[in-house]
């Protein structure tokens, strides 16, 4: 290569000589780049140079003129995965959040933590971090300002009453951290001021972490949070379809918004992009057949279920032959992912479900297949997640909002949820009676069911943005071994949150209920009892810190 061919692609690779080099500077252009070097003779950096690059810059025109042939050769959806991007989405609704993050192949998001904000806090313009729905007007709306208003209020009120009983139940002078890195001690062993400052900062730290982790509960999905994510451009047309594509006006707004973004950086990847009238007829369809089933929620349920197989109809028939058995599992196997298709639908249990659909018959049924697969023109055309049924393990869990939040963006599995209705009560914070805030949080989920039901009577669409974070919804969760492993490992560290912790633990030993073998391979799986999950990991951080500033980093 001459030399002013190697000045020319310096900007754009790593290295010039090495079997193995990085791209740079070609955001927008490199998944074309790839897809066309891998059809040509020579490697990826005389095909930059030859097709894309000419004199001292790229040839933009050029480019995307390759850029769109690529993606008519090779078919834009191999091609999309190649290129990728970052987006932030700023001060949206936790309702919102899951709309971006229930999305999940190609894209890695990350939300603002409630375990280290403080949510009672006004805005330059005065307001508190809620969003309001552009639908509500006139007194709906400033009904839903002045609740709002009282529910952050009622957050605030009880931060300082909830900090004062953590304290009494460590004090500082109690507390004890490993902040030097060799073992845990209590503040007294300390002489340095540089480790009596860690150590009082850990402290701190320690429980307004707790307390963050207590009044999450009383948070409204209509709080205001920030969502960052990495993506390819197979999976951001993806996103903005289904974002287009949302009941929620709110999500419509910013997948609009996400669409004109992106097209300033990979536009090419995210020109398909499209409200979806296959999917919204779909859903409408499938809604009108659930309510059929006329299923009301019962008062009681089982906080972690393992859904198990339903073979009852091949022993009625009896097991007369290899005939009879695999007739009873292709029955039960289209039974169960009816069920699972409809289930986001209805307002009960699975098993509660499977066997009204088994009563229904065939016909009913079969009216479900219809309206759930659609009229599809296309291959895009995809039916949603309920066909994803047949993972070998199936939990239905009843927990509230905020373990849903932190359990639903593992990836590797299908979690599907029904409506957001607050009937099946609260799920209360033990230390809230505990610090004599009873009074104060019970006005406070109050005000929230209260604004609820007005929403519900008046603007429907809006509701569920008075819905709290401590109110418990139906859920289930589908993986395989693998997947399953990795989340209950991760997801009961002792660092993490003890609700989530607990629900991960429930599912551990669902499991071992029925496959002991297969949960006793999960070895990481911690159910040691934890309170003050964030004071180790706060004080591992100090001493990383300081091992950094001791080598100037």
């Amino acid at each position: 290569m001459a030399d002013e061919q190697r000045d020319l692609l310096k900007s754009y690779v790593t290295n010039l000589d090495d079997q193995v080099f990085a791209i740079q500077n070609l955001q927008g252009i490199v998944g074309a780049v790839m897809a066309r070097y891998s059809r040509a003779e020579t490697g990826l950096r005389e095909t930059l140079l030859r097709e894309f690059v000419k004199e001292d810059k790229l040839n933009a025109k050029k480019a995307s003129s390759l850029i769109d042939r690529v993606l008519i050769a090779y078919g834009d959806d191999s091609v999309g995965e190649l290129e990728g991007s970052h987006l932030s989405f700023e001060s949206i609704s936790m309702l919102a959040t899951k709309e971006i993050e229930h999305r999940r192949i190609g894209g890695s998001p990350i939300e603002q933590s409630t375990r280290y904000v403080r949510y009672d806090f006004r805005g330059l313009d005065g307001t508190f971090p809620y969003h309001v729905p552009v639908e509500l007007e006139g007194h709906h709306k400033s009904h839903y300002v002045a609740q709002m208003d009282a529910l952050f209020e009622a957050y605030g009120s009880m931060w300082g009453p909830l900090v004062a009983h953590l304290e009494r139940l460590k004090p500082l002078h109690e507390a004890i951290y490993d902040i030097r890195g060799h073992g845990e001690e209590p503040l007294s062993k300390l002489d340095d001021d540089r480790d009596i400052k860690n150590f009082q900062k850990t402290y701190r730290m320690d429980i307004k972490t707790k307390a963050c982790d207590v009044l999450r509960a009383f948070l409204p999905l209509a709080t205001r949070a920030n969502v960052g994510l990495f993506g390819n451009g197979r999976f951001f047309q993806h996103l903005i379809s289904k974002m287009l594509s949302s009941n929620l006006t709110e999500a419509r707004a910013l997948g609009a918004a996400a669409f004109e973004e992106l097209s300033k950086v990979i536009p090419h990847y995210v020109k398909r992009a499209r409200r979806l009238d296959y999917l919204i007829d779909c859903r409408e369809k499938v809604a009108s057949i659930a309510a059929q089933l006329n299923l009301k929620q019962g008062k009681s349920f089982e906080y972690c279920l393992l859904v198990e197989p339903d073979y009852q109809f091949a022993f009625q028939q009896g097991i007369q032959s290899p005939e009879t058995l695999r007739h009873a599992i292709n029955r039960e196997m289209d039974l169960s992912m009816t069920a699972s298709m409809i289930y986001p639908y209805v307002r009960c249990g699975f098993d509660r479900l499977r066997n009204a659909l088994a009563e229904k018959g065939g016909d009913f049924i079969a009216k479900i297949w219809q309206a759930y697969y659609g009229e599809r023109a296309a291959r895009r055309d995809r039916p949603e997640r309920g066909i994803e049924y047949g993972y070998p393990h199936n939990i239905e869990m009843v927990t509230e909002w905020a373990v849903y939040k932190d359990l639903m963006r593992h990836r590797m599995g299908t979690i599907q949820y029904q409506d957001l209705i607050p009937d099946l009560g609260f799920q209360w914070p033990e230390e809230i009676e505990d610090a004599g805030l009873k009074e104060e949080a019970e006005k406070a989920v109050s005000i929230a069911e209260s604004l609820f039901a007005d929403l519900d009577a008046h603007v429907p669409r809006c509701r569920s943005y008075a819905y709290l974070q401590g109110h418990r919804l139906r859920w289930m969760v589908s993986m395989n071994d693998r997947a399953l492993m990795h989340m209950l490992e991760l997801r009961t560290t002792v660092q993490g949150h003890p609700n989530y912790r607990k629900a991960s633990q429930a599912m551990h030993r669902a499991l071992a209920s029925r496959f002991p073998e297969r949960a006793e391979r999960m070895l990481f799986v911690n159910h040691d009892p934890s309170y003050w999950s964030r004071g180790a990991s706060e004080a591992r951080q100090r001493v990383k810190e300081s091992q950094l500033d001791a080598h100037g980093g």
